[in-house]
């Protein structure tokens, strides 16, 4: 059995040597190193890492760390790092006055959420996240009118 810091320092190893595009590949590739977790602890190691999916210098979608972006502006990775994970989780978007709801697969809602948080969108006041459903709250009609046009485009 291996630490939490020992199975983080693994996560990050494994996504800066190859191209890691969903939570089930890097699960894959942890059984492999013969770490055997849960997709939950993933999520959270995903998080507390700052991994996100944005698109490498091949244009691919793929996980890379935050802080390894160099010049790039946070507030840009952390949009792409929206748009990824609404692309991925995201299965259905809808505008409830000044809310967005957001329906996720399975067990993503807190994940995204934290995502969304971390972003500090102007549009987003706070967010409320369970198993599979994502609660944002916007100041006023227009913000969540706005956040549902983009995320709803997204997911076609």
């Amino acid at each position: 059995m291996i630490s939490k810091q020992q199975r983080q320092e693994l996560i990050l190893d494994i996504i800066q040597n190859q191209p890691i595009t969903s939570q089930e590949e890097l699960l894959s590739e942890l059984l492999k190193h013969r770490v055997e977790t849960t997709q939950t602890t993933v999520s959270r190691d995903i998080r507390a890492l700052g991994i996100v999916r944005i698109k490498d210098i091949n244009n691919d979608l793929r996980y890379q760390q935050l802080q390894d972006q160099g010049e790039t502006p946070d507030l840009v990775v952390t949009e792409n790092a929206i748009d990824a994970a609404i692309i991925e989780y995201a299965v259905f978007v809808k505008r409830v006055q000044f809310m967005t709801i957001i329906r996720t697969t399975d067990s993503s809602g807190n994940a995204v959420a934290g995502i969304i948080d971390d972003a500090n969108l102007p549009q987003v006041i706070a967010t409320l996240a369970g198993f599979d459903t994502i609660y944002v709250t916007s100041p006023d009609e227009v913000s969540a009118e706005a956040l549902t046009k983009r995320w709803s485009a997204l997911i076609g």
